[in-house]
């Protein structure tokens, strides 16, 4: 009973992390730059995709799982609405592989936007030139590989960055998320596993983080 309560818990953590105040701030932020210089189309097709995702949020707080279809979905919802922000510098792709059935495979809701959430703030934000963020589903024999990953200044220089303006490099996103994971571990006995691969160049330089996560197939 306890497990259940403390699942249902972190459930709610995954919601206020998906909803929080900073996103809201700068999407409405967004909207008032598109209305100031006049550019209604734009405006309008932003609160479009803001209120869309908003309630694609709400639709998911109610749901144990959703299909990779609606993960895609969601996740285009959310990278548009920040690519607004970057403008021309930002780019992302999301890869199905053709043998994954993405609208009968089913994934945990809550799980993968906060570590795209943490690839464009903390990643991608203060990196100058071209922004890549790339999210990939694989089958693997009995799994679902999902990969995020981004080019941006690695998680050592964003720590650094996040020290100097004494803010927690940890996320409260990426924080409850991890909680709901190793919940849901032991509430249905699979093993969902998440790795975080720092990547360098052969000069070992930093060009970026890759997370991958994987998630039985019967899950």
């Amino acid at each position: 009973m306890n497990l259940e309560k403390n699942l249902n818990q972190s459930k709610l953590k995954a919601i206020k992390s998906q909803m929080n105040p900073h996103f809201f701030y700068n999407a409405l932020n967004t909207i008032q730059s598109y209305i100031l210089s006049n550019d209604k189309k734009q405006a309008v097709n932003y609160l479009s995709k803001f209120s869309n995702l908003t309630r694609t949020i709400l639709e998911m707080s109610e749901k144990e799982t959703i299909s990779i279809a609606e993960e895609v979905k969601t996740l285009g919802l959310y990278l548009d609405i920040e690519k607004a922000r970057f403008e021309e510098d930002f780019e992302y792709q999301i890869l199905v592989d053709k043998k994954i059935d993405a609208e009968n495979i089913k994934i945990p809701t809550m799980l993968l936007q906060p570590y795209v959430e943490n690839a464009v703030k903390h990643g991608l934000l203060h990196k100058q030139g071209k922004k890549l963020v790339t999210i990939h589903f694989q089958k693997i024999d009995k799994h679902i590989r999902i990969s995020v990953d981004d080019n941006g200044i690695g998680r050592q220089k964003s720590a650094e960055l996040n020290a100097i303006k004494n803010k927690n490099h940890q996320s409260f996103a990426s924080e409850a998320t991890q909680n709901r994971v190793n919940l849901l571990n032991q509430y249905n006995q699979k093993n969902i596993s998440i790795q975080f691969i720092d990547k360098t160049n052969l000069s070992q330089q930093t060009i970026g983080t890759t997370v991958v996560f994987e998630i039985p197939i019967t899950y």
